[in-house]
């Protein structure tokens, strides 16, 4: 990483960097983010357990620019580490970011250009997902996209389609164009700080899928719009193997207990009916990034091996659990009083 301190500058938004389901990618997301923002920013980095070596890396690289980096030894729930930076923030915007997400040029510029001529509480980039190294020769995961809850015989029912997804990014880039859409994803988010005074802290019971949809729902129950920004562009980085080092967080991130009793949670906090088709089959499939067991599959076929794959997590997470730091567990705690949105001479 470059270490070189750039000249104070005035800062209109804050990125705060929270664990996603792994550690052994963050510097490499740090340093991207970095490298290419020219907007002016501060930061506030959030570090729930990650590996001493890496924390000593991610904590000179914060500090040495002027930021401020929060450590917790125990495992945080992505919103519990985004609940623990509000009270730090001090401008007109924050960008929330998972530690496992690298940039193109420009991203920030685009989100706040967006915010400030459409007046959105929340702006989504483009956002990718592949490997790092190919970036932006990849596939679109989330480029806007429609949330819905639809009314039936059945009760209400949540419809949710990520905008372009699978499509080939250079191929499509052409296609995207700025509009308002139902909802963004957690890899990188701008919002306002109004808009999150407004809709208070984030609700710590969220574990799982719908931290992202559950603070949309809230935006869109309090008129704040919500855009897609095609000019931004950020990318899911994937692809390197999950090592010893962050089996244990990532298992207990995607437990299957955990995840979906806070998706029965949700799904009853907005009187939706229950079908979790979709969540299953994500856990199902996504576990298998942890212990692949490529040999057990060839002898004793897929299903064993899934099979197996989900005894194992399940049994790593009831281990590593110990480490996890368990919040408050009441949504409705007092968001801190966050002073108005004054630029900070900080630099980025």
């Amino acid at each position: 990483m470059n270490n070189e301190i750039t000249p104070p500058q005035i800062a209109r938004v804050t990125i705060v960097v929270s664990p996603r389901e792994r550690f052994e990618q963050a510097e490499m997301s740090l340093s991207s983010c970095f490298d290419m923002t020219d907007t002016p920013f501060q930061m506030v980095y959030i570090d729930g357990g990650s590996p001493r070596d890496i924390a000593h890396v991610l904590k000179t690289e914060v500090e040495t620019r002027g930021h401020t980096y929060i450590r917790r030894d125990g495992f945080l729930t992505p919103n519990d580490a985004r609940n623990t930076a509000l009270p730090f923030i001090n401008t007109e915007y924050i960008a929330f970011i998972d530690n496992d997400v690298v940039f193109q040029p420009g991203w920030l510029d685009a989100l706040i250009q967006c915010a400030d001529e459409t007046g959105a509480g929340l702006v989504t980039p483009t956002i990718l997902v592949g490997p790092a190294a190919r970036m932006p020769d990849l596939s679109i995961h989330h480029a806007g996209g429609i949330l819905d809850i639809d009314e039936g015989e059945n009760g209400k029912t949540i419809h949710r389609r990520h905008g372009f997804e699978h499509q080939p990014y250079l191929s499509t880039k052409n296609d995207l164009v700025r509009q308002e859409t139902g909802c963004t994803e957690f890899h990188v988010v701008l919002a306002r700080t109004e808009m999150i005074r407004e809709i208070g802290p984030f609700d710590p019971n969220l574990v799982g899928f719908t931290d992202e949809i559950d603070m949309a729902l809230m935006a869109r129950k309090k008129g704040w719009k919500i855009f897609y920004e095609p000019e931004s562009v950020v990318a899911y980085a994937v692809g390197k193997k999950l090592t010893w080092r962050d089996r244990p967080y990532f298992c207990v991130r995607w437990s299957r207990a955990r995840v979906m009793r806070a998706e029965r949670y949700f799904y009853d906090k907005w009187g939706l009916s229950h079908d979790f088709e979709r969540q299953e089959n994500f856990l199902r499939d996504h576990k298998r990034h942890a212990f692949p067991f490529k040999k057990l599959q060839r002898l004793a076929g897929w299903r064993i091996t899934v099979t197996a794959t989900a005894l194992v997590c399940e049994a790593v997470s009831a281990w590593a659990s110990r480490r996890l730091i368990k919040p408050d567990q009441s949504p409705s705690v007092p968001l801190p009083q966050l002073a108005n949105p004054t630029p900070d001479s900080v630099p980025g």
